[in-house]
């Protein structure tokens, strides 16, 4: 919501003192970036799940091949997906 819109809805409905219209335009900034933040969130998640999962099926001799020990791999696969590290 831009600022000359929530002017017009306070002016419309004057139900925010003009003390409070950058405060409650802030919020309502902040609500309309909600749902793609909770999606990225989500895909963020799904993609480290699977990565660890992944992870922690590969066979020894390609952990080798990437230079990663069974223990840390083993290690990261534990580590629950909406934990960076």
């Amino acid at each position: 919501m831009t600022s000359l819109q929530f002017q017009t809805l306070q002016r419309r409905h004057m139900v925010v003192p003009r003390v409070l219209a950058p405060v409650f335009g802030g919020i309502a900034a902040g609500l309309s970036r909600l749902p793609r933040t909770l999606v990225e969130t989500l895909l963020t998640w799904q993609r480290r799940a699977d990565e660890r999962q992944r992870l922690a099926t590969l066979d020894p001799r390609l952990l080798s091949d990437m230079g990663i020990s069974e223990a840390a791999a083993a290690r990261e696969a534990a580590i629950p997906f909406w934990r960076l590290k």
